[in-house]
């Protein structure tokens, strides 16, 4: 009996005990859900506003008449305090001269959605404002406001491609805390780059480096630095002088299109063992990499992306089989494309085809504008299909002087989405697809869908090729538009 009581009187307040703490939990989100921002940031909202010409209605929100800004579109609050922590006014996906554009009405259109005008001193009165982003927006060519360098709680700072103009104020090295920092189209001195320990990812691309001698020397001040793009920033110095190398923690490095003055490969960049994505495009090196294996591509185990494409470093027999035997086993993206790659150059005529066959958790390689007249076509995915589970997706030769035909062997290749052929000397070729399944899709010809089996191949491109004849069964559901 008393066993029977003591189990009902705990029931009892366990129901009590869990009803209350419903209770407290519903009172605490309406709570949350009535926190109003605070008065003053929302008028130095406002304010901003005032200074900013938005064709684009994107601010259309921000009205005094509503009371709470939290709620205001591209705001972001702490739920707590009511505090502006979050402003988000990027305009494109994208920087508006590299964005394609089918009409001038769909030009004018994306540019209404670029905020103009100046910034407004008045962000300064957002004490707790975390998170910046005005990227891909018209300024008119001001220059960047000091002011900004004072925004103290900054965590992420994102200012590119916004026609700003002018030197990067060097105020911006106050803001002790950002661990993103994003800039883009400025003229710049680095040094007060060094003042920023937290900082995790950074993006100068496009930004005027030329006449930073110490770029590198003050970004390896940087010891929690995990993304670097470095993209076009105009650099020369590729070697500097380093007693220590401090930026050990990098996944991340993107060095393209710059044109260095030395034509090897910098030594210190084999000693990032993190890197998991690398891209040295167009670069212009052209040296033999060193056949240490502490200065090597042997060395970056981690290493999933590499980009050279347009180095002539790579024609060496030597890099190719440091790299199918090293490290190709791990990437899952190559690009080396215009890299003056032939089949005279290397050592043996057949190593390029024997070595990619090491490359076996490749998605996609891009082999465009080399030189392969002695290699076939068959022979390169014979390659490919002496791994047990291919994973290639996407395959680029374009202009690389292959020979032969396509066989039913691509039908093997299960993950294969694109293949591009454009300009090659494939002259013949009689290829049956059984298609199993159907699509709603255009089929484009030379650029074209095609159905392998019973997946779908998006884009098979032949243009320009000699006599080029694909024969191709497709399903009598799917739409056919020859161009």
């Amino acid at each position: 009996m008393s066993s029977f009581s003591f189990s009902h009187f705990s029931s009892f307040h366990l129901c009590i005990l869990f009803v209350l703490v419903l209770f407290h939990s519903c009172l605490s989100n309406q709570n949350f859900d009535d926190v109003l921002c605070i008065k003053e940031e929302k008028q130095a909202l406002l304010e901003f506003k005032r200074h900013i010409i938005d064709e684009g209605d994107r601010l259309s929100s921000w009205v005094d008449e509503k009371n709470d800004c939290c709620k205001w579109a591209r705001i972001v609050c702490d739920n707590m305090t009511g505090h502006v922590h979050q402003i988000h006014l990027r305009a494109l996906d994208g920087h508006l001269p590299d964005i394609d554009f089918d009409t001038s009405k769909e030009f004018e259109e994306a540019s209404k959605q670029q905020l103009k005008g100046e910034l407004s001193p008045s962000l300064l009165d957002l004490k707790q404002l975390k998170h910046l982003e005005l990227s891909c927006n018209d300024f008119g060519l001001t220059q960047v406001p000091e002011f900004i360098g004072s925004l103290g709680n900054l965590r992420y700072l994102n200012l590119s491609s916004s026609n700003f103009s002018g030197l990067i104020p060097p105020q911006l090295g106050n803001l002790s805390q950002l661990h993103t920092l994003c800039l883009g189209g400025f003229k710049m001195i680095v040094e007060w780059l060094s003042n920023l320990r937290l900082l995790r990812h950074l993006d100068m691309s496009t930004v005027d480096l030329s006449k930073a001698t110490d770029w590198f020397q003050v970004i390896n001040t940087l010891p929690s630095l995990t993304k670097l793009h470095l993209k076009n920033s105009n650099l020369l110095d590729s070697h500097p002088h380093i007693p220590t190398l401090n930026i050990t923690s990098l996944t991340l490095l993107d060095l393209s299109v710059n044109p260095f003055t030395n034509s090897l490969v910098p030594r210190w960049i084999f000693s990032i063992t993190s890197l998991v994505s690398l891209d040295l495009s167009y670069c212009d090196f052209n040296g033999l990499i060193p056949r240490s294996s502490a200065h090597s591509f042997h060395n970056l185990t981690s290493l999933k992306w590499l980009h050279v494409a347009g180095n002539t470093f790579m024609n060496s027999s030597l890099v190719w089989k440091e790299l199918s035997s090293g490290i190709g086993s791990n990437l899952s993206s190559l690009d080396i494309s215009q890299c003056d790659i032939s089949s005279t150059t290397l050592d043996s005529l057949h190593i390029l085809p024997k070595s990619l066959g090491n490359f076996c958790n490749l998605r996609d390689i891009d082999l465009s504008y080399n030189n392969f007249h002695n290699i076939s076509l068959t022979s390169l995915f014979e390659s490919f299909l002496e791994c047990k589970s291919p994973r290639l997706e996407s395959l680029s030769l374009v202009r690389s002087g292959l020979s032969g035909h396509l066989l039913n062997q691509l039908g093997q290749l299960m993950h294969m989405k694109h293949l591009d052929l454009h300009l090659n000397l494939i002259s013949e070729g009689i290829v049956f697809w059984q298609s199993r399944r159907t699509s709603s899709s255009n089929v484009r010809a030379p650029e074209a869908k095609r159905e392998i089996g019973d997946r779908i191949l998006l884009k098979l491109s032949m243009a320009l090729n000699i006599e080029a004849s694909v024969i191709w069964t497709i399903s009598d559901d799917l739409r056919v538009c020859i161009l």
